[in-house]
């Protein structure tokens, strides 16, 4: 590893990467990894790939020490006295942070990768970031040991957040081996027959590549170009991508090799693309010029396709040397082991950086984990659009992007009163899509009245978003503080509490809003009229299960139970007839239901669009039906998830139920090749409940669809 260093680097402090070393293998003896190694083998393995990227010895020793604090007895100030202040903070950032161990895995999760992006953010320490992709990338490599249900969970993790960040860092190196091996482990299947069909197709396309290398080395050579002309293969998960989006074969795939030239200035690049363009026929459509409009990770290059030798398409890049070190090591090409940074250091180094940036201003307008992950996932968004103002200035958005993004880019205030918008001279509703080249122009009016939750829809940018969401949280505080405020109470009084178990509430209701960052009874019920805490959730998480048993077991004693359904509905023109839940469609409080009357067989209540009901028409009739209020029975409620099939997919989904406080009556699941169907009958209070439970579980992976059902089916 160090004679790596010196490659780049001659004359590196080997001192310090060795003392690192040293003071690592002796925090770490003892200790082995799940692949039966010592542990020291990661920390150095980690070490090693910073410097295959060229870090400085502050990284490669901070790499060395990255999980000293968190896995032995060493303490920060024993590291800062041994390597400084700032090898110390580098090893703190990498640190996992001390959460509550109350607050779920999820969210603790998060926390940790908020904390950390917006330290990078307001430090523009971007080591820190390089590191933890270092790290990721080695336990990755070793994934293989993990225990079976971590495999996956670990995978997506690196798909959905790490890639990503890569990506946006321009570190292609990590970001294509992150992504392949993320899919190696996601779906085995697809990888391996898209590697072996690449090992099919590969004699073919590099011969096809070598023909037409032959042929512009002529010309180069002609008009007096030095260039290094390479064949370049997509990686197999780029390939996976675009497969599944375009719905294409292998075969078909234009892009699948590229000959990629690299010369030693901008200008030769244009004077190269002019030579391939006479060699052979460009398809339209297919040029992009990256280098007058950089991507916003810094990627520089040209690419424009052709037809090739044999009439066969080929894509073509186009890069100086400066270029092509920054689009395979990103930030980590612009590394200086001097203190400080040149104006064009920095200014990269702010291009880099701009989007952890944006998080950064956001965060006062971020409620919750959730949406901070919504926030950090849109930011990394691979796929971007160029428009333009109308006075000719270049703003960069994500794909799908629409006039409301534009509008909160250019200013809030811009966004609050738009009231219409123009692209190229023509009125377009806020909800066109953007596309490349647009010219956007944005009407705004002061007497507009803001921004509408239907807006949400349509937005797709965090700022645009959380903007939006801040306006309707003012403009709604009241209604909802009341309206809260009416909920939660309503919740408590269900639970007559003795002085000790009010002190006892009271108490864990102020460590609760310390934790949320609510700073009075008003913020709490604003949150909970908002939809951010379910009522019922917190007042279960505040008053401690034994407490409410005890008050249940008493109610239970004195009130006299609710035995026959009907009367929980009002049914409109009747009184002593009998009536009962349709068992297909189990209709709770808070849904739309009709009474269905049959001779012999009572009155049967169903929701508004059971499915049912159209095969009933003809053997009876409908009468209006409502439910009653202040009602607090239980209801059986049927619900059925349909997931692709995984490991331990029924049990994180019975966890979420448990989550949501709700007991399960019954349980079914059955598997159709890789399509998993799992069916609950769930004991719920209303419709509301039940809205909050759908959500979780659509977050669950691997779950496609969450619909209402029968009890039929569980019998």
């Amino acid at each position: 590893m160090i004679n790596k260093v010196k490659e780049y680097h001659p004359t590196c402090n080997e001192a310090l990467i060795r003392r690192a070393y040293e003071f690592a293998a002796q925090a770490h003896e003892g200790q082995m990894r799940l692949s039966g190694e010592p542990y020291i083998f990661h920390p150095l393995a980690v070490a090693l790939i910073l410097a295959e990227l060229k870090m400085d010895e502050v990284s490669i020793a901070a790499a060395l020490l990255h999980d000293v604090l968190e896995d032995s007895a060493v303490t920060h100030q024993e590291i800062e006295a041994q390597f400084g202040n700032k090898i110390a903070a580098l090893v703190q950032g990498m640190t996992k942070l001390n959460i509550d161990l109350g607050t779920p895995a999820k969210e603790r999760e998060v926390e940790n990768y908020r904390r950390m992006l917006l330290a990078v953010a307001a430090s523009q320490e971007l080591r820190l970031i390089i590191i933890k992709l270092a790290d990721r990338l080695h336990n990755m490599r070793t994934l293989k040991y993990q225990y079976r249900e971590k495999k996956e969970e670990i995978a997506r993790e690196t798909l959905e957040i790490f890639a990503p960040i890569a990506h946006r860092l321009g570190i292609n190196t990590i970001q294509v081996e992150l992504e392949n091996l993320s899919l190696f482990f996601l779906d085995p299947e697809a990888y391996c027959t898209i590697q072996r069909g690449v090992e099919r197709l590969r004699k073919d396309r590099e011969a096809l590549i070598e023909e037409a290398k032959i042929v512009l080395t002529e010309e180069l050579k002609r008009v007096s170009i030095k260039a290094e002309i390479q064949s370049r293969f997509k990686h197999i998960y780029s390939i996976y991508k675009k497969l599944r989006r375009q719905n294409l074969a292998l075969e078909d795939l234009h892009d699948l090799a590229a000959m990629r030239v690299i010369t030693n200035t901008k200008d030769e690049c244009y004077t190269v693309l002019g030579i391939v363009h006479d060699l052979w026929v460009p398809v339209v459509g297919r040029f992009r010029d990256y280098i007058a409009v950089p991507k916003s990770n810094q990627y520089q290059s040209l690419h424009t396709t052709v037809i090739g030798p044999r009439g066969f398409p080929m894509e073509v890049q186009i890069r100086s040397w400066n270029m092509h070190y920054v689009a395979e090591y990103g930030v980590a090409s612009h590394w200086h082991y001097k203190e400080g940074k040149a104006a064009k250091e920095q200014s990269t180094f702010d291009a880099h950086i701009s989007w952890l940036k944006q998080l950064l201003d956001l965060e006062q307008d971020l409620q919750s984990a959730s949406e901070f992950m919504e926030s950090l996932k849109i930011s990394l968004f691979d796929d971007e659009v160029y428009v333009f103002t109308p006075r000719g200035d270049l703003k960069t958005l994500p794909r799908g992007a629409t006039p409301i993004d534009f509008a909160y880019l250019i200013h809030t205030e811009v966004g609050n009163s738009c009231v219409g918008a123009k692209v190229n001279h023509h009125m377009v509703p806020l909800s066109y899509e953007l596309k490349s080249g647009d010219i956007v122009e944005i009407i705004t009016s002061r007497s507009a009245s803001g921004p509408t939750p239907e807006w949400l829809k349509f937005a797709k940018t965090p700022g645009a978003r959380n903007k939006i969401r801040a306006f309707l949280r003012k403009k709604n505080r009241e209604e909802n503080r009341e309206k809260g405020k009416v909920t939660f109470e309503r919740e408590l009084s269900k639970y007559p509490l003795s002085p000790e178990e009010k002190s006892l509430f009271a108490s864990n209701l102020d460590h609760f809003m310390r934790e949320n960052h609510l700073e009075s009874l008003d913020d709490l019920h604003v949150a909970i009229g908002e939809g951010r805490y379910k009522a019922r959730k917190l007042v279960n998480q505040l008053i401690p299960y034994a407490i409410r048993k005890k008050w249940q077991e008493s109610h239970k004693a004195i009130t006299k139970p609710v035995k026959r359904e009907e009367e929980s509905v009002l049914i409109q023109g009747t009184s002593g007839i009998e009536a009962r839940l349709a068992r297909c469609c189990t209709p709770v409080p808070g849904d739309s239901i009709v009474a269905f009357v049959t001779q012999g067989r009572g009155i049967t209540v169903h929701r508004s669009d059971c499915l049912n009901l159209q095969h009933l028409s003809g053997n009876g009739r409908f009468i209006e039906a409502t439910w009653k209020p202040g009602l607090t029975l239980a209801f059986n409620a049927g619900v059925i998830v349909e997931a692709l099939d995984r490991p331990r997919l029924l049990a994180d989904v019975t966890g979420v139920v448990a989550g949501c406080q709700m007991e399960i009556r019954a349980a079914k699941a059955r598997t159709v090749g890789d399509e998993a169907h799992i069916y609950l009958l769930l004991e719920v209070h209303d419709k509301e409940e039940l809205d909050t439970l759908f959500r979780e579980l659509r977050r669950v992976a691997n779950v496609k669809h969450v619909r209402r059902g029968g009890a039929f089916y569980l019998k």
